[in-house]
């Protein structure tokens, strides 16, 4: 009987191809050396081993080992990945209903937890720049609570995936006064803790939970998250009980453990992390010289809203004419594989467990492709988009997910109400969420994904989506 997961993934493996994408371990042999006995611990539920749902022992011991190192009230294992956290977060802090504001960019998980929920969105938009989200503004948010001041919660992503940080502080600060819930979804941001040269965390700045994916970048298996509790707002015995529902009651003692090594790894090595820092520092500097493939950096802090970038993700706009996909194709030849492409940049993700040498290599590659493309020159438009409309979906997200559908094709489905989500992955933020009215800009946003073939959940072969009979 074939394996065909365990095939590919040899023969991936065998293709020692360097991976500047998640998961955060890049497979590195020397840090995951402890994990090649983790299947002989491969344990359930005993009575020596604590129980997920109820820690009074090991597991109690291990969560409080990490709410020591962010400073939390507690920290809660998630391993069924931060998707869990999130809408474990959302079903904590509201009630079928209410209205939850919601920044347009985030996780398609936090649109499940809206429709699990039965709540009534308020959507804000993020600032663009160079036509990548970009921060999200305090004055929308005060807009948004100014309209709906019945908003019980904000849920946000911050570093988005790119890399970028919001202005948490002064968010948090504002919606503290209004006695609002302040959620972050901080899925790329686990590192930050361990150095400050990488942006202040989102629980240092105030949020009341954020949700982090260990794996992404932190020395972790892929599906290993932790959500971090620090707020007095929240009923804690509902949280657990809503990550009780959503949580496997089979938890795998491996991913436990791999969560528990990252934050022993880190917390061992913190100089390692000083290390990694210069090497960071080094090449981006080098990177910057660049003109065809053009580091971001300092400058995407004007007018963006964004108040600081993580340093350790390289995101490259593309200065060229030659899109995304071509300069992939080369980093592939060259046995780079990076994190995501699109029409018009490129992200690459280093962490703590790369090696350096690799991190030399790729910024040679990078320069040996930004002279060859150089004909191709053209001029970066810095269209920077404040966008101020609060936005509210013509049906409730529950109400379109139960809705009855039709197929129809992508040019036929101007000014009617989308059935499902439509998700360029990666990066998994929804173009359209289900209840949402597709209008020309949004099909001109779909069909330049496929043109630059980037996989679009939601979109079948035949380029139709579903809509509701409504």
């Amino acid at each position: 009987m074939e394996r065909p997961i365990y095939s590919k993934l040899r023969r991936l493996e065998g293709q020692n191809i360097y991976p500047f994408h998640m998961p955060g371990h890049k497979r590195n042999r020397e840090i995951l050396n402890e994990f090649n006995n983790f299947i002989k611990l491969d344990f359930t539920e005993l009575d020596e081993t604590d129980n997920l749902h109820s820690p009074e022992d090991i597991i109690k011991n291990s969560k409080n080992i990490i709410s020591n190192t962010f400073g939390t009230i507690d920290s809660y294992f998630l391993v069924n990945g931060s998707s869990c956290g999130i809408i474990s977060s959302i079903m904590a802090c509201t009630k079928p209903k209410d209205k939850i504001l919601v920044a347009r960019n985030c996780h398609i998980s936090i649109y499940n937890g809206i429709i699990l929920s039965d709540l009534q969105p308020i959507y804000i938009e993020p600032t663009i720049k160079y036509g990548i989200p970009c921060g999200i503004s305090i004055e929308n948010v005060k807009l948004a609570v100014q309209k709906h001041p019945d908003i019980k919660m904000f849920i946000m992503t911050s570093p988005t995936y790119e890399g970028f940080v919001s202005d948490i502080e002064t968010i948090a600060k504002f919606l503290h006064t209004k006695n609002i819930i302040f959620v972050v979804d901080e899925a790329h941001g686990a590192h930050f803790k361990f150095s400050s040269k990488f942006p202040k965390n989102a629980i240092d700045c105030g949020a009341d939970i954020s949700i982090q994916s260990f794996h992404k970048t932190l020395p972790s298996l892929t599906q290993c998250a932790v959500l971090h509790l620090n707020s007095t707002l929240i009923d804690k015995t509902r949280l657990e009980k809503c990550l009780s529902i959503l949580q496997t009651t089979s938890p795998s003692y491996m991913f436990m453990m791999s969560i528990e090594y990252a934050i022993y790894y880190c917390n061992n090595n913190l100089l390692l992390f000083d290390d990694y820092v210069l090497v960071l520092e080094n090449v981006r500097k080098e990177l910057l010289n660049f003109n065809n493939i053009k580091l971001i950096d300092k400058d995407i802090l004007i007018d963006s809203d964004i108040i600081d970038f993580d340093i350790s993700r390289f995101t490259f706009l593309i200065n060229s004419n030659i899109g995304g996909s071509y300069i992939n194709n080369i980093l592939r030849d060259n046995k780079i594989q990076i994190e995501m492409y699109s029409n018009n940049y490129i992200i690459a993700i280093s962490t703590i467990c790369d090696h350096f040498d690799k991190i030399f290599y790729f910024k040679d590659i990078i320069k040996k492709i930004d002279k060859c493309i150089g004909n191709e020159n053209k001029k970066l438009e810095v269209d920077c988009i404040k966008n101020n409309s609060i936005i509210e979906p013509i049906l409730m997200p529950k109400e379109a997910f139960y809705s009855n559908k039709y197929l129809v094709y992508l040019e036929d489905s101007l000014n009617r109400i989308c059935g499902d989500f439509i998700v360029p992955y990666p990066p998994g933020i929804p173009i359209l969420t289900p209840g949402e009215i597709i209008t020309q800009d949004i099909i001109d946003k779909i069909k330049n994904c496929i043109k630059n073939n980037i996989k679009v959940l939601g979109i079948n072969k035949d380029k139709e989506l579903l809509l509701i009979n409504h």
